[in-house]
């Protein structure tokens, strides 16, 4: 690779403009010559990323982040990202959404709004508010999260604003107000279902699809809920299904990963057995029962059976 390419892409997100190409001395023609080389990537029209680094994003998330980097930078002045795009550049997850198409608007009250191939170019919203991410002009918190769940599946949309909430990007308010601004665009009724549905306490995506999932099947579950011996706290597990005297843990399986692994693993254990010891069924939900809802029933009715109401001073009931 050319020194001076390296070195930008190192220092500059590894993605690249025409513009920024001509800077450091590489012309139209040889930025053809490292697409066909497969040194870079085309993203749009003077927008080019690093291909082994794309390649080799093990998320569709990063590869987007990256993807819009290059594309924003080819227009620094007349677009800001927006919709899931922007969502994701504020850093926060967007599960089970597509994310092939990138999505910026117009940061001034002209041009038209147009579908290229790759990228979707929106009106300039009203009111016309940006803010600056890694120097990138990106739609505020608020309005991202709206206009993300226009275009996204419910889940996906929730499980963004449950993260916005929890990391304190966004409150109550300010989504009300992004939804008021959207009360004249097509499906805002979608996104409004999925601002009602947030909740702020859920810490992780799983758990966000977790609540949905189990609210689907009729369950009702108190997130993040303090088990206690008496007056002791012995445990903050994920749900609790009052009705049922089940405590539902979502299990990720990263904080099993790595050298730690074993350890975190023996004192999950341990601190199960005391759950179960105070009279709690307890069961856990993973990745691929989310795709399932029957199997997150069946978890949680197992889990129903181990229960001991007789211990929990309550008797819990079938759901």
């Amino acid at each position: 690779m050319h020194p001076a390419l390296d070195t930008f892409l190192r220092t500059h997100h590894h993605a690249i403009t025409t513009a920024e190409a001509a800077s450091i001395g590489l012309n139209r023609e040889v930025l053809r010559g490292l697409v066909q080389r497969g040194v870079l990537t085309r993203v749009a029209r003077g927008a080019y990323v690093q291909t082994s680094v794309l390649t080799g994003a093990e998320h569709d998330d990063a590869k987007h982040r990256l993807r819009a980097r290059a594309l924003l930078r080819s227009r620094p002045e007349a677009w800001a990202a927006s919709h899931q795009t922007a969502v994701l550049l504020w850093g926060l997850p967007l599960p089970q959404a597509p994310l092939a198409r990138l999505h910026v608007c117009h940061t001034r009250p002209t041009g038209t709004s147009r579908r290229r191939e790759t990228y979707s170019v929106h009106l300039c919203p009203r009111p016309a508010e940006f803010r600056q991410v890694d120097s990138l002009l990106v739609q505020p918190p608020a309005a991202a999260l709206v206009g993300a769940a226009l275009h996204t599946p419910r889940a996906s949309a929730v499980a963004a604003i449950d993260a916005a909430l929890h990391l304190e990007l966004v409150t109550t308010t300010e989504l009300d107000r992004a939804l008021a601004d959207a009360a004249r665009v097509p499906r805002v009724e979608g996104a409004r279902l999925a601002v009602a549905l947030a909740d702020g306490r859920s810490e992780s995506p799983g758990e966000s699809l977790l609540r949905l999932v189990l609210a689907d099947l009729g369950f009702t579950a108190v997130p993040q809920y303090l088990v206690r011996d008496g007056e002791v706290v012995i445990a903050r597990v994920d749900f609790y299904l009052p009705a049922l005297g089940v405590v539902l843990e979502f299990d990720g399986r990263l904080k099993y990963a790595g050298g730690q692994g074993a350890r975190a693993l023996t004192s999950e254990k341990t601190r199960e057995d005391r759950i179960r010891a105070l009279g709690y069924g307890v069961g856990r939900v993973t990745w691929g029962d989310l795709r399932q809802p029957e199997a997150v029933r069946r978890c949680v009715l197992s889990a129903a059976r181990l229960a001991r109401p007789e211990l929990l001073g309550h008797r819990p009931t079938a759901g």
